[in-house]
């Protein structure tokens, strides 16, 4: 069981915030014999799940449905935290891996880019158009091709 500063420290997130999300129905505590409250080892997972929806810019509304569904499903805070947490790492992963493509996409002539999205997938063809476009016609046009 944590004091509201120990779950602060362990969660990197201030007092302040915690009593917030308390006040929200986000969080829930127990109170002691002393009246202080007293938060679960549930209640720091499910916090840093809260954090980690925060950092995928959803709302506390979005936040909040979220974990009612959870409460519902009953899937542990714990278990959603680590499925979270695993799908931020292989975002980040293919974030890092169209940083690399996106240069050699940009070398790339009308006829190379045409041949390239005959042989790859509708998804990869999808996300490589984008990118095109993100690159911009005027990128192709600049560079001679």
């Amino acid at each position: 069981m944590y004091r509201i500063g120990e779950l602060a420290e362990a969660a990197n997130v201030s007092k302040r915030t915690i009593d917030y999300y308390t006040q929200l129905g986000l969080l829930h505590y127990e109170r002691n014999q002393s009246n202080y409250r007293h938060y679960s080892e549930e209640a720091l997972q499910r916090l840093k799940l809260i954090e980690l929806y925060k950092r995928g810019k959803m709302t506390l509304e979005e936040i909040r449905e979220r974990l009612e569904w959870l409460d519902e499903n009953r899937i542990p805070a714990k278990e959603a935290f680590q499925k979270m947490n695993d799908i931020c790492l292989r975002i980040h992963q293919l974030e890092e891996n169209i940083l690399e493509l996106t240069p050699i996409l940009s070398k790339l002539n009308e006829k190379q880019y045409r041949v390239l999205t005959q042989k790859v997938s509708v998804q990869c063809t999808s996300l490589i158009h984008t990118l095109h476009q993100l690159l911009g016609e005027n990128q192709l046009i600049d560079n001679g091709r």
